[in-house]
């Protein structure tokens, strides 16, 4: 087994869902060429997050099985699970002018067969999705470390590192780590509108991607709106510049000049540059290729126009806690004041009768002292109260 026969089996073997098979072929192909160049040599970025990937579609399969929602059967090439009962994740990517390699599926049908007679058990010890997604962020990891030391010297290095931060974000959101994902979507985002056009439809993906982990997450809500109507302002963009391409109103692609940088030394541009040459322009496409990607650029455009506005009728989420807001309400009811309406007596709640008196019994010592009160004499000073029992003796 060579570097290039296992590539090419996990090749075939991904697009057609075989994803166990994909991991082997590439953890084969890897282990190869790390001991041919090293496990962090340049050469071996691209395959680290090749693996990586395929760890991920295969977690997510695997998740699937185990009981998460499945996407419908004429979606399921283009349709993620759904993340947190938020529905299906759209597909951006357009495969529409890929075609079906009918010798590649018949050889992936013979590996199958013969994987399940080597295995006999089968999936049972490799099912375990968490551990495929814990791998997968690891060799993501492994490639976005490679990448980010080669990021300023070409722009399609920069671009694998752009997609590794996207491949990231995927296994938080999966994961259910939003803050991570928001993290990553958002470095990969930054990174592809440098790189790309507004009408590319990686950067409406980045921008769906990015609102769908921010409507997860609390307090960020106006956030994920923003950036739900940034992906279908860029695929309104798309279906301009699609139609534009059918009527042969696109400008002609300019050549990739060699720009000379500030030292004087030439740097290419790359095939990744928002000049109209990266992979996914429009100029790529035929005129058949074109009008089938307008009718699935329509039905995005319909889709994230409804996306937005079930963002924008979504409550408002509370700014504080339900104690807090228990204790707040209970409050204002016991310290509410009574409402006078004009023309009738306030209503005041009388509680004299709930409250209980303890009662004095009269003493002999108590009653000359009320008959005082009741002669007025309650107020006389020590000298009139002398000079009156004096009086009273003489008399």
């Amino acid at each position: 087994m060579t570097v290039e026969t296992a590539l090419e089996h996990a090749r075939r073997a991904s697009p057609l869902k075989k994803y166990e098979q994909a991991v082997e072929h590439y953890a084969t192909a890897l282990e190869l060429q790390t001991k041919r160049h090293g496990e962090d040599a340049p050469e071996t970025a691209n395959l680290y997050f090749s693996y990586g990937k395929a760890l991920l579609e295969n977690a997510i399969s695997q998740a699937s099985v185990l009981g998460k929602e499945q996407p419908e059967n004429g979606d399921e090439a283009e349709e993620k699970p759904s993340v947190n009962g938020k529905g299906p994740i759209l597909s951006f990517s357009g495969d529409a002018d890929e075609g079906v390699d009918l010798f590649g599926q018949a050889a992936i049908a013979e590996e199958e067969e013969e994987g399940e007679e080597e295995n006999g058990e089968g999936e049972g010890e490799d099912g375990e999705p968490e551990d495929d997604f814990n791998a997968a962020w690891e060799v993501l990891e492994l490639a976005r470390a490679i990448y980010e030391k080669g990021k300023d010297e070409d722009d399609e290095i920069k671009m694998k590192l752009a997609e590794t931060y996207i491949a990231l974000g995927d296994v938080s959101l999966e994961t259910e780590k939003f803050d991570q994902a928001i993290t990553d979507y958002s470095e990969g985002l930054a990174l592809k509108i440098d790189l790309l056009p507004i009408s590319s439809r990686q950067i409406a993906e980045a921008h769906y991607k990015l609102s769908i982990v921010l409507d997860l997450t609390s307090g960020r809500l106006s956030d994920a709106i923003l950036h739900a109507e940034k992906a279908l302002a860029s695929v309104d963009a798309r279906l301009a510049e699609l139609r534009d391409g059918i009527d042969g109103k696109l400008f002609p692609a300019p050549s990739q000049e060699t720009k000379a940088d500030k030292k004087g030394k030439g740097k290419g541009k790359g095939k990744a540059v928002g000049s109209g040459v990266h992979a996914d322009s429009v100029r790529n496409l035929t005129k058949s290729q074109m009008e089938a990607e307008i009718k699935e650029c329509e039905g995005l455009q319909e889709d994230l126009a409804l996306k937005v506005e079930e963002l924008k009728t979504t409550p408002s989420e509370p700014t504080e806690s339900a104690p807090a807001m228990v204790a707040r309400a209970l409050d204002a009811e016991l310290n509410a004041k009574p409402v006078s309406v004009p023309g009738q007596p306030a209503v005041v709640n009388d509680l004299t009768s709930l409250v209980v008196k303890k009662k004095k019994k009269a003493t002999e010592a108590d009653a000359p002292a009320k008959r005082r009160a009741d002669d007025g004499d309650g107020d006389a000073s020590p000298t009139a109260k002398k000079a009156k029992l004096e009086e009273d003796v003489q008399s």
